[in-house]
């Protein structure tokens, strides 16, 4: 197949109408076979095997929202004895997050294009040690879209191992406060640290920041808030 064949084939993958006003960024993912997956087949059929796509036997640990990559960058560098997986929508976001691991020549960190509420399609039970959520929106006036609420913990029930743990950070004062909550009314799940000023605690030294970390750092004088959560059960 040619290349021209191929974006072709890549823009029918995605859309339905004549390709028009296309993102650049789109075809640009065809660069990056080994570090982004973007077909939802192939991602199910590696439920259970994540470990087989990374050729070892390293613990997964799953990034709901991964941005431009600067998290999944840090992690992957920082600990090479763990796998990363980062789900991400938006093309851009993919294609700079996949040039950042392949220039540190990571071969721990895998980007999919897919949404968290599909998880349990393409992650099996137990396959995952830990759980990342850095600054998801908080629908203000509209909870009932968040990423963590009650249903997220359903979730995690069947992914996340006994033992494993899932990490939350938030601007927003109230949803860390409203997880707090959540969590001491579950059973199986314990919060074992939380702080409402990261950068000026005990942790602060081990964060890796996000893009949107740094970013409202330099623009804005305003807590970062941290929750750690040990499934139990």
């Amino acid at each position: 197949m040619t290349k021209e064949e191929l974006k072709e084939d890549l823009w029918r993958h995605f859309f339905k109408n004549p390709r028009k006003n296309y993102n650049p960024y789109i075809y640009k993912l065809l660069d990056f076979p080994e570090y982004i997956i973007y077909d939802k087949e192939i991602m199910d059929s590696y439920k259970g095997k994540w470990r087989e796509f990374f050729k070892n036997d390293n613990p997964i640990y799953l990034e709901i929202g991964s941005g431009s990559g600067n998290f999944a960058q840090g992690m992957a560098m920082r600990y090479p004895e763990r796998n990363h997986i980062g789900l991400e929508l938006r093309f851009k976001r993919l294609v700079l997050s996949a040039t950042k691991v392949k220039r540190d020549n990571s071969t721990n960190a895998l980007f999919l294009r897919r949404r968290g509420e599909e998880i349990l399609s393409f992650v099996a039970e137990n396959e995952v040690d830990g759980i990342y959520v850095n600054f998801p929106d908080p629908w203000e006036e509209n909870e009932k879209n968040r990423v963590v609420q009650e249903n997220f913990f359903k979730i995690l029930d069947v992914i996340l191992k006994k033992g494993g743990k899932f990490f939350f950070k938030t601007d927003h004062d109230k949803y860390y406060q409203d997880v707090l909550d959540l969590v001491a009314s579950l059973d199986g799940y314990e919060v074992i640290y939380h702080t409402s000023d990261l950068h000026n605690s005990e942790k602060a030294e081990d964060n890796i920041k996000t893009e949107f970390e740094q970013l409202f750092l330099c623009k804005h004088n305003k807590n970062i808030n941290y929750i750690e959560i040990l499934k139990t059960k």
